[in-house]
């Protein structure tokens, strides 16, 4: 368990460390959040509209409405504009916590990965294609499918499949070599 710990404790160093890097000093999320312009009167006004924190869809058919009624809303949209707002009454946000919330995720999720892995992970390139098959997976679930229904731009998921390969491929280097490190060779 302790090779399992300190494996995900690094990998969790590696995939954070992408993320800060990715975020902080190479800009390729800038395109995925558009600027508006008259920020100060767009916020005054979603902040009239929208009484609590939440993700909006606007227009959205009452969800009570009968599938035929939510059939005929759908036909008078189609081709209109819609907007998916994720909306908060106040910035709360906490650098430092969020930081400490996400380096215990990384941790956890390379962990789970290891456990996965299981006492004969493989060889080295075995867990690295591994490691990619975990970012190709979470982008086609997660990122893909909002692409699919929502139709979530190009421009906001390129980056997370970037970010995704970039880091699980370094967790899975990293990986590939310590969880083999000092195991005979078969």
């Amino acid at each position: 368990m302790k090779k399992a710990i300190i494996g995900a404790l690094v990998g969790a160093v590696l995939v954070f460390g992408w993320q800060a890097v990715s975020h902080m000093f190479m800009h390729h999320h800038d395109a995925a959040y558009k600027q508006v312009a008259d920020q100060e009167n767009a916020i005054q006004s979603l902040s009239t509209m929208f009484k609590e924190d939440g993700q909006y869809l606007v227009p959205r058919s009452n969800p009570n409405s009968s599938q035929e009624e939510m059939a005929k809303f759908d036909e008078g949209r189609h081709g209109k504009p819609f907007a998916i707002v994720t909306y908060h009454a106040a910035d709360n946000s906490n650098m430092g916590m969020s930081a400490i919330r996400s380096f215990t995720t990384a941790f956890l999720s390379v962990l789970i990965f290891i456990l996965l892995l299981g006492k004969n992970p493989g060889r080295f390139s075995t867990i690295f294609i591994k490691s990619l098959g975990i970012a190709i997976f979470v982008f086609l679930y997660v990122y893909y499918n909002s692409n699919i229904w929502l139709q979530t731009p190009w421009e906001v998921i390129r980056p997370e499949l970037i970010d995704l390969l970039a880091a699980w491929g370094l967790a899975g280097l990293w990986l590939g070599w310590w969880l083999n490190k000092g195991r005979e060779r078969r």
